[in-house]
């Protein structure tokens, strides 16, 4: 040991969730050389001897004379710092202090209700944060999805009003014309159908072409001077008699799979308005039903499962709008709209547990919690900022963390953006672990229930591993 510095140590130490740091408290004293009253103490050790705050303390267990012979460290990193390192990481959610696993963990597995689980945190108000990994021990690929089934997140995409795990419907009773915007998602050689006129219908929110007598591959519409014609109306459908949501009239045809164009919709009448939640996506009606005629029938120790969930838990489904010049405005389909996790993930890198909005932070009816108080049933998907400090990447394949399935995509219930493509997009595992920030909700992909375990619950036998996990009792 080196017993020429000036060592500070004490009964106690604190830790500071914003800084990373700890620091000595209770009773704090000096010495030099190193003493055998040091024993069962708190210290800085190596790093900064004769400081009382350090980003790595150590708790001396044992002492021979004015040598330390055992110690144990702990090392508390901030989430937005954190490197790739395997392990439990401390951070901060709604409710208060949280701390999640990171990395190819495993210790993480509890057995529950018959089936597998895998934790993802503790939170704030101390319960336990698990996601669905199957009904049996070493489930991959699509037995990590509820009933080894995949669903469809949303059944409509053309809107973003439809991003939310619920959703208001207070839409426009006029057709609205947004400014002149490029459309690049055309596919040159589908046969489109174009008109001169249109209709529309408010009660269904669509429109329709009239006479629609045209139909060809798209890269020949403009050599043919359809457009000239007069021809300038499309639902960018292959069929005469399609109806759309999204009406588009060209205005340029700037290359064979790109245009300018206006765009007519139906739109919500605000940002506020798509956020009302009388509606449920399909993520939400499959799982609720799930919870409802599988998982709360289940018996634990000889109580129903639900004994065990806390009620008040939230699952945050956050529709926070970036910051980013020029971006949308949350109701209309142009400009691009940009939501804060894509922002705050993706370009700054900086996952945060704190949901931004308490009406993106949905809670069962009845809770008492910080919640909006509006699902059935306390069960949600993971966010992509769990999924984010968990270890997933956005641009780099990670099959080394304790998310990775092998053999399947799966939802997570954070949008994304909704693009000039005019589609929304809703953030997905991929099967490599890439963090995937622009996919339909159209697409069927995987559903891994989220639960929250009420803070009286105990991690009862096991060791966490997959072959021996967790078991769980009620302390009451």
């Amino acid at each position: 040991q080196d017993v020429g510095h000036l060592w500070y140590y004490a009964d106690d130490v604190t830790f500071d969730s914003q800084t990373g740091r700890f620091t000595l408290n209770g009773n704090v004293k000096e010495s030099q050389p190193l003493t055998s009253a040091m024993n069962d103490k708190w210290t800085c050790g190596s790093e900064n001897y004769g400081k009382t705050y350090c980003s790595t303390i150590y708790h001396i267990t044992s002492m021979e004379g004015n040598t330390i012979k055992t110690a144990s460290s702990r090392t508390y990193q901030i989430a937005n710092a954190i490197g790739s390192e395997v392990g439990l990481y401390k951070t901060t959610d709604n409710d208060g202090d949280t701390y999640f696993y990171r990395g190819d963990v495993k210790n993480n597995n509890v057995k529950f209700a018959g089936f597998y689980w895998k934790i993802i945190r503790i939170n704030g108000d101390g319960s336990i944060r698990l996601i669905y990994n199957g009904d049996h021990a070493n489930a991959t690929g699509q037995e990590t999805s509820i009933n080894g089934t995949s669903y469809a997140y949303s059944y409509f995409d053309s809107d973003p009003t439809y991003v939310g795990y619920m959703y208001g419907e207070n839409f426009s009773q006029e057709p609205i014309k947004t400014e002149e915007n490029t459309y690049t998602n055309i596919q040159p050689l589908l046969n489109y159908y174009f008109a001169k006129s249109y209709t529309t219908d408010a009660n269904t929110r669509t429109f329709k072409l009239t006479n629609a007598d045209y139909s060809g591959k798209f890269s020949e519409y403009g050599s043919q001077g359809k457009l000239a014609q007069g021809y300038k109306y499309t639902c960018m459908a292959q069929s005469a008699d399609s109806t759309c949501y999204i009406l588009f009239e060209i205005t340029k045809v700037n290359n064979i799979a790109s245009i300018q164009a206006y765009y007519y919709s139906y739109p919500s009448v605000s940002y506020e308005a798509t956020r009302e939640d009388t509606g449920s996506s399909n993520a939400k009606t499959q799982l609720e039903n799930w919870y409802t005629n599988t998982f709360s029938k289940k018996v634990e120790n000889g109580k129903t499962v639900t004994d065990y969930i806390n009620t008040d838990g939230t699952f945050c489904n956050d529709r926070s709008l970036s910051t980013q010049e020029g971006n949308g405005n949350g109701f209309s389909i142009a400009p691009p709209i940009f939501y804060g996790a894509l922002e705050r993930n993706v370009n700054k890198r900086a996952a945060s547990l704190v949901c931004p909005n308490i009406a993106d932070l949905f809670s069962a009816k009845g809770s008492e919690g910080k919640g909006n108080k509006k699902l059935e049933n306390p069960i949600g998907l993971i966010t992509v900022d769990e999924v984010a400090l968990a270890g997933g990447l956005f641009d780099t394949k990670n099959e080394a963390f304790y998310l990775y399935t092998g053999d399947i995509h799966f939802w997570t219930m954070t949008p994304s953006k909704f693009d000039d493509r005019v589609f929304e997009s809703i953030f997905m595992i991929q099967r490599d672990g890439v963090i995937n920030t622009v996919y339909s909700p159209k697409n069927i992909e995987g559903l891994r229930a989220v639960i929250n375990l009420k803070k009286e619950v105990l991690l009862n036998g096991g060791n966490g591993t997959m072959d021996d996990p967790y078991t769980v009792k009620l302390s009451n």
